[in-house]
């Protein structure tokens, strides 16, 4: 009785831990593919630890970094100390970049949908230039 429990158990328990690791592995290769992909985590967490801002839209490309976020309603009011704070914050931990950073939530908008289609990889080349001109000009006003 008791060889025919080992002989059942060993390879079940083999069989575990080889598909638990599998899995595992399997996760974190997507979870790494999608922070190269979009490469914007870290900006978008500096903006979202200022007090004012509810959400942040990045993307990081080429020498420029795109930023956009939404502001609580109440700090609507101040829409120019923001984004010089955005600004400047951004500049200070990304020197060599160019930094393009907006209050408007059209851009925020735009910044979301644009990232969305790079992860369902919709967007290349000249098309992505494109876009990301579009958006620049509306930054500008």
């Amino acid at each position: 009785m008791k060889k025919f429990v080992c002989r059942l158990i060993k390879p079940a328990l083999l069989i575990a831990v080889l598909v638990s690791f599998a899995a595992g592995c399997a996760g974190n290769e997507e979870s790494s593919l999608t922070n190269m992909s979009t490469g914007t985590n870290h900006p978008e967490k500096l903006l979202e630890n200022m007090e004012e801002v509810t959400s942040a839209q990045s993307v990081l490309e080429g020498k420029n970094l795109y930023a956009g976020v939404t502001v609580t309603q109440w700090s609507r009011l101040r829409l120019e100390s923001i984004r010089k704070k955005g600004h400047a914050l951004l500049k200070k931990h990304y020197p060599k970049k160019t930094v393009h950073f907006s209050t408007d939530y059209k851009v925020w908008l735009e910044l979301k949908r644009f990232k969305e289609d790079i992860q369902k990889k919709h967007v290349h080349g000249k098309k992505r230039k494109k876009r990301l001109t579009n958006i620049e000009e509306h930054m500008k006003g």
